[in-house]
């Protein structure tokens, strides 16, 4: 309850290059995801193996405006008027465009974004964190698009450009699980989960990364 009353109906912007997908078997709604579809693990077939939502249907750039409708959790009653192959225990943020005539509102076909958040979180401070990873009370849009035009491409596809810095490879890609760090070399290298996405920074800028096995820079990190 304090969870809504604080984030319910508010505004908030993108931090991150989101893909939306179709929600599983839930028609009604639309996925909103900072991670590659591949990489998604929120709901199993019976085999126990991943099951995808669906192919990319778009993406919202950072600093998209967004408008918080509810945030529901997975309480008895919830998961069972959840549609069955659908991430059900989780809980779920209703997020719809916030101005009227945003290039969102053409994506979303009248559907909510659903952000599903991880499991098994009992705070309130530890949801608030888990939003905050996604969505900022900032216009995170002003940054982006004072980049350069090849800059803001790179993102908005979720690819990256040798020398850019750490903050548009987050903006590109999310926030690593791991970062392995070498003060004597002033370097660092960043590690998504899965280890499927790597970035490697010197003085502050990007220069090797592979995504998926496709080395990009001077050399995979």
């Amino acid at each position: 309850m304090a969870v809504q009353e604080e984030l319910a109906s508010h505004a908030r912007y993108t931090k991150i290059s989101m893909l939306i997908a179709p929600f599983f078997q839930d028609d009604g709604k639309l996925l909103l995801s900072d991670r590659s579809i591949d990489e998604l693990d929120l709901l199993d077939d019976p085999n126990g193996q991943p099951l995808s939502p669906g192919s990319a249907l778009g993406t919202l750039p950072p600093g998209t405006r967004l408008r918080i409708e509810r945030i529901e959790f997975p309480t008895a009653f919830v998961v069972a008027q959840r549609v069955i192959y659908s991430p059900r225990f989780n809980p779920w943020v209703y997020l719809v465009p916030a101005e009227a005539n945003a290039p969102a509102v053409q994506l979303a076909h009248g559907k909510p974004f659903i952000l599903v958040l991880r499991p098994q979180m009992t705070t309130r401070d530890e949801v608030l964190a888990e939003v905050d990873r996604y969505l900022s009370r900032d216009d995170v849009g002003l940054a982006y698009r004072a980049l350069p035009a090849p800059n803001q491409e790179a993102i908005l596809h979720k690819t990256l450009l040798s020398g850019i810095d750490p903050t548009q490879v987050q903006m590109a890609w999310g926030y690593p699980e791991r970062i392995r760090l070498d003060e004597a070399q002033k370097s660092q290298v960043w590690i998504w989960p899965s280890g499927k996405q790597q970035a490697s920074f010197s003085a502050g800028a990007l220069v090797r990364w592979n995504d998926h096995g496709t080395p990009g820079g001077s050399a995979a990190p």
